[in-house]
């Protein structure tokens, strides 16, 4: 928790930026996810000592930010939803860590995740893409489907760009996000859910109905 202010002043500045372009023209969208996709792909460039992997990480990366553009054609209000509950899986993962947490469960690929923190991560992501999605008038008849899978997802995709950094032997992605590390440690879990929230939206029984 030490460094908890830094981290926070960054995560401010990195959400409201991400939040100002989501509201903004379509091409101020598209300006921020080539930013943050170039910048990621470079850290991934650097960690390429990691093997295949990394070649894993960098192909998920383009995915997901293809799935972010695609999702904020959908509706702003669907990426708003995606990404707050992504947001709070990390963030409650964190908090609830630091002080619940007592049972590692990788510590060799992720040394300060905890049982306890995950958990409670988990059901923040689930709660607030339940509650955002219906208060944007409906979802789609998965809503709940992947209410329970947004938490796990945004953990698979953390802990794969962990696994990346310990097979590259280094403990952040790179330096751009102070507190943060690397934009790669910032977007690790959104280029995992953004996918995961797309593909029901791609079944045409589960179009959104946000009026």
């Amino acid at each position: 928790m030490a460094d908890l202010p830094r981290r926070t002043i960054t995560a401010l500045v990195y959400g409201a930026v991400v939040l100002a372009a989501v509201a903004a023209p379509p091409i101020v969208f598209a300006l921020v996810l080539v930013v943050a996709g170039a910048v990621s792909l470079a850290e991934l460039v650097a960690l390429r000592r990691a093997g295949p992997v990394a070649a894993i990480q960098g192909a998920l990366v383009v995915i997901g930010l293809l799935a972010l553009w695609v999702l904020r054609g959908v509706s702003p209000s669907v990426l708003l939803v995606v990404l707050s509950a992504t947001w709070a899986a990390d963030v409650f993962a964190y908090l609830g860590g630091s002080r619940f947490g007592r049972h590692k469960i990788a510590p060799r690929i992720s040394p300060g995740k905890t049982w306890e923190g995950t958990l409670i991560g988990f059901v923040a992501a689930g709660v607030v893409f339940l509650v955002m999605s219906r208060a944007f008038g409906g979802w789609y008849p998965l809503d709940i489907v992947v209410a329970m899978g947004i938490g796990p997802v945004a953990f698979a995709g953390d802990m794969l760009e962990s696994w990346t950094k310990r097979r590259a032997g280094v403990k952040d992605s790179g330096s751009f996000l102070p507190g943060h590390g690397g934009m790669m440690d910032r977007i690790d879990s959104l280029v995992a859910t953004a996918p995961f929230v797309l593909l029901p939206l791609l079944i045409p029984c589960c179009a959104p109905s946000l009026g």
